[in-house]
């Protein structure tokens, strides 16, 4: 349905969106990604991997599912009980 401009919805709605956000985002995703293949290859669950730095399952689940962004501090933690750097934990793996 288009509007008086003749602009859809759908279409105002896009033009809002800006590309860096939706970049952000994307990055976000890789990483919670990334957090995730390190349990399974650790054989930590998500219980298990809280507990190890500390946080509450809250917190994780929006870090995994892209609602909330991890501090600098909390990817040392990271990056300390997997035995990487922040470098191997940011770049996409083969």
């Amino acid at each position: 349905m288009k509007t008086a401009n003749g602009l859809t919805l759908l279409g105002r709605l896009l033009d809002k969106v800006c590309a860096a956000d939706l970049l952000h985002r994307e990055h976000r995703l890789v990483l919670g990604a990334r957090i995730d293949h390190l349990f399974a290859e650790t054989g930590l669950n998500r219980l298990q991997f809280g507990d190890r730095i500390r946080v509450e399952m809250n917190e994780l689940l929006a870090w995994l599912s892209d609602t909330r962004d991890l501090t600098l501090e909390t990817l040392t933690e990271i990056c300390g009980l997997f035995h990487i750097s922040i470098g191997d934990l940011v770049t996409e793996q083969p």
